[in-house]
């Protein structure tokens, strides 16, 4: 079994009660979640272990942080060197620079400490609507900046708000990409390294919660209804929702 779990942004503890996004953890249940995964034997591994494991029977654990946000490397980055951890940050490479969002150099940071740095597309917008050359275009311009960015190119890609189907997929491994995350809930309990599940943790997860994901149980009913929903919302409706939550949550 290989278990994905997939963080957004992570706040600081005195502004986490005032954030209102719906995946925004606080710093300090981040850090009981590293302890809880360490106790229980499933210490998160590095992602270049991801493919070269031949023992699938092995339950294996990753971490993931989508979407670029600055607290990754303020809070994130230090939380992983204190605990000798590896993850995988998915970046939009249009977002870099912006307020709130990793700058270049944080980005570059990042990579020199040894996390991996993935594609999330070029500007965060739904992909499985997307014309074959926007796809193409999305996926050359972000892997080109990456690969200025931090000097390699990635190998990794989670697709924009989970959106993906076949042409995105097939864009995605033409491109050079090896390994797509989708935000499909799961457990991966026979893996497939082009269609990962994952388990995204939220504002909500309960310690009671985490302890049923460690050990498989967890349902994932919640979820479920959340991304049922989210699919009935047009691409461009979901593109103002997500940039007007990322403001709210800024000025709070």
């Amino acid at each position: 079994m290989i278990l994905f779990l997939t963080y957004h942004r992570v706040c600081a503890d005195a502004k986490f009660a005032q954030d209102r996004e719906f995946y925004a953890v606080s710093r300090s249940t981040l850090a009981q979640h590293l302890r809880d995964l360490i106790a229980a034997g499933m210490s998160p591994l590095d992602l270049s272990t991801l493919s070269t494991s031949a023992d699938q029977t092995s339950r294996r654990c990753y971490l993931s942080f989508d979407d670029g946000t600055q607290d990754h490397c303020e809070s994130v980055l230090p939380l992983l060197q204190e605990f000798n951890l590896r993850a995988v940050f998915f970046v939009p490479t249009a977002k870099l620079d912006q307020p709130g969002r990793l700058t270049r150099s944080q980005l570059r940071e990042l990579a020199d400490a040894g996390q991996t740095i993935g594609c999330h597309s070029h500007e965060h917008k739904r992909m499985d609507t997307m014309s074959a050359g926007e796809i193409r275009r999305q996926f050359d311009t972000s892997q080109k900046i990456l690969r200025q960015e931090t000097g390699a190119a990635p190998w990794i890609f989670a697709p924009p708000g989970g959106f993906i189907n076949s042409a995105v997929c097939a864009a995605a491994l033409d491109s050079g990409l090896r390994v797509i995350r989708t935000m499909r809930w799961g457990f991966n309990r026979q893996p497939d390294l082009t269609a990962l599940e994952t388990v995204p943790l939220n504002r909500h997860t309960t310690d009671r919660q985490f302890q049923k994901i460690l050990a498989g149980r967890q349902s994932r009913f919640l979820y479920l209804g959340k991304q049922a929903a989210k699919a009935l919302v047009p691409a461009r409706a979901y593109e103002r929702l997500r940039a007007l939550a990322f403001r709210a949550a800024r000025t709070n």
